[in-house]
């Protein structure tokens, strides 16, 4: 089961660089979707995945993609050499993602992010513009059904602005 609120404000609390993105991101945009897992985006250093393996730990880290899923047991140093990490825990899913196509990497989406309050945590979230630009490029039927409400909210909100 899902906890990403409880996730999150792990993370968080534990001083993880990150940024929100997919569609728990969405949510927070003013989508409607409903989606299953957390997904951030975050700098591979050792010094920032131990901060995130920390935090995680006791809710038992497992690799979500491995079969069996079996835990995540190499040192931050060696998880640093990878682009992505996909995690099961017993709090949820949560994707690690250095970059975003099209985006960019964690520092492109980090420089346009907007921070919010989320889950009774400040977060920074992707910006809207690039979620959007995200969500055209994956394509998929889900995707293209948040990219079209992602698109509403934006036009909403130039028109309350305007």
């Amino acid at each position: 089961m899902q906890q990403t609120p409880e996730l999150l404000r792990l993370l968080l609390d534990a001083g993880v660089e990150f940024v929100l993105i997919g569609g728990v991101a969405a949510i927070a945009h003013g989508s409607a979707t409903f989606t299953v897992d957390c997904d951030i985006t975050a700098p591979f250093t050792e010094e920032n995945l131990t901060r995130l393996l920390t935090a995680i730990a006791p809710h038992h880290p497992r690799y979500a993609l491995a079969v069996p899923k079996r835990p995540v047991t190499e040192p931050p140093a060696v998880l640093a050499k990878n682009r992505n990490l996909y995690v099961l825990t017993n709090l949820g899913r949560l994707d690690i993602l250095s970059e975003v196509p099209p985006v960019g990497s964690y520092t492109d989406v980090a420089s346009r992010a907007v921070t919010q309050e989320i889950y009774g945590r400040s977060c920074r979230i992707i910006s809207l513009d690039d979620l959007i630009a995200v969500k055209r490029h994956l394509g998929r039927d889900k995707d293209r059904i948040v990219e079209r409400e992602l698109l509403a909210v934006r036009a909403r909100k130039n028109n309350d602005q305007g």
